[in-house]
């Protein structure tokens, strides 16, 4: 059983043809992220944990905010701020 009882009790997500390929291209940056912190602190076994979050979150954080800020910048102009 999901969050919700019935599906037609969940929100309805609206975005165009050029949220949807950004976010797209922000998942893939996400992963790829992942995948070069993950190689580069595996150079040092002992400082795994730390590396790897510290060069991750160095890249994820800002990739994080252009997600938001690119998919607000790309909504279009006839829907409302709220929706």
């Amino acid at each position: 059983m999901g969050i919700f009882r019935d599906d037609s009790e969940a929100p309805r997500i609206n975005m165009n043809g050029r949220q949807k390929l950004f976010i797209l291209a922000i998942d893939f940056a996400i992963i790829s992220e992942l995948c070069i912190a993950i190689s580069v602190a595996s150079a040092n076994m002992d400082t795994f944990t730390p590396s790897f979050m510290r060069i991750f979150f160095a890249m994820f954080l800002p990739t994080l905010l252009a997600g938001f800020y690119g998919h607000r910048k790309l909504r279009d102009n006839t829907q409302s701020a709220g929706s």
